[in-house]
């Protein structure tokens, strides 16, 4: 137990609890990606969807002063990553929230190509 422990703050996340998972749409095919509670948001990395996008997801808990849910979407098209849509969610975060969990269905569009990316998130335990 004390090394699952140590594991868990060595990178960054808890070890118990909720997590979050995001479905993301985007050319036909379905993505999963999903956040635990993290001790540093700056050391999230982005995951590639796709040609054109990147979505990162960064779920703090602790402090309660600073618990949030963190959305970012990333365009690819220049090659480097350009934030092009970014969503802040404050607890609580309802479980249960329907069809399209605590988010509702967001569609992000690539501004140069106009890809366009749809997703929506829930919280699991």
């Amino acid at each position: 137990m004390k090394a699952l422990c140590a594991l868990a703050l060595l990178f960054g996340t808890t070890a118990f609890g909720a997590s979050i998972k995001c479905h993301v749409i985007y050319g036909g095919e379905n993505f999963l990606v999903q956040a635990s509670p993290v001790a540093s948001p700056y050391l999230v990395a982005s995951q590639k969807i796709g040609r054109y996008f990147e979505f990162k997801v960064v779920y703090v808990e602790a402090p309660a002063s600073a618990a949030a849910i963190n959305l970012y979407t990333y365009a690819l098209a220049s090659g480097e990553p350009v934030l092009i849509h970014q969503s802040k969610r404050r607890p609580p975060f309802p479980k249960n929230a329907g069809k399209h969990g605590f988010t509702g269905l967001n569609f992000v569009y690539e501004p140069s190509k106009g890809s366009e990316l749809q997703y929506w998130c829930e919280k699991v335990d």
